[in-house]
């Protein structure tokens, strides 16, 4: 479950930022009852005209895709993600067709059902945060989630309640690219990204986020609670500059290595 959650947080990231000529700090954290639950990861973002390059500084229970002294990188020019490793000097190269190819893997022994989804908004006004004025908006999401994991199934119903607090007219928006928005971003699981489709057109256009709540339950068919955790995300020291266009390449020396399938998701030993 955690490795699918991994794979959504990173469409979600890609799906929520570009930007031209500006750089954020952000800071998720996450708080659950359970030991593993809770988590950090701190972020240098730097985007411009369609790349983008987030730089991890720190990360609790660090993986293959998010590590310190690591760095996610879009090329705008090109259908690549990389995942670049700073400490090995090396990268792997995702094509999208690739994320989808690997999804389809996991697909092979995972399987998902979204049912009786339900989405609600609410506008909260304005509110000043970090010295910019936002829109507040709270989304509260309601479904169950049926999972065939091999031989296993799993039917797990889940309440979310989402707050945003998002600046409508930052400086920058104007420069979005267009060709980078347009990318199909997907986790491969039809149900689930129908599901992220109709948040995020529930959220709307609301600016850029510089602040979110997530309060995630998940519960038994019985209504046990198996999971409850929040998560907290801030952006701070916005700033706007040009950079070089050497910034969004890859070292030379780096070596790019393969990615594995069964090593990198876990699924299989």
């Amino acid at each position: 479950m955690k490795k699918i959650l991994t794979l959504i947080t990173l469409v979600c990231m890609f799906t929520l930022f570009s930007f031209a000529g500006i750089e954020w700090s952000t800071k998720t954290t996450t708080e659950g009852r359970k030991k593993g639950d809770s988590r950090i990861v701190t972020a240098h973002v730097f985007a411009q005209a369609g790349d983008l390059k987030q730089v991890f500084e720190e990360v609790s229970n660090a993986d293959d895709f998010r590590m310190k002294d690591g760095y996610w990188l879009f090329k705008n020019n090109a259908e690549n993600i990389y995942i670049v490793n700073d400490q090995e000097k090396s990268y792997m190269e995702m094509s999208l067709d690739s994320l989808q190819q690997l999804t389809g893997f996991i697909g092979q022994l995972v399987k998902i059902k979204i049912l009786d989804h339900t989405i609600d908004s609410e506008k909260l006004g304005s509110e000043t945060i970090a010295g910019y004025k936002c829109n507040h908006l709270k989304l509260t999401t309601d479904y169950t989630m049926k999972m065939k994991i091999a031989f296993i199934k799993k039917t797990i119903k889940v309440h979310e309640v989402k707050e945003i607090w998002a600046v409508p007219n930052m400086k920058g928006l104007n420069e979005l690219n267009k060709t980078f928005l347009k990318k199909d971003f997907k986790t491969g699981f039809p149900d689930l990204d129908e599901l992220i489709k109709k948040q995020m057109e529930t959220q709307g256009e609301i600016g850029f986020p510089i602040k979110t709540i997530t309060h995630n339950v998940q519960s038994s068919k019985k209504g046990k609670v198996k999971s409850d955790t929040t998560t907290t995300m801030e952006v701070t020291g916005i700033k706007f500059k040009k950079f070089p266009k050497s910034f969004f390449e890859i070292p030379e020396d780096y070596q790019k290595v393969e990615t594995k399938k069964k090593k990198k998701f876990g699924i299989l030993k």
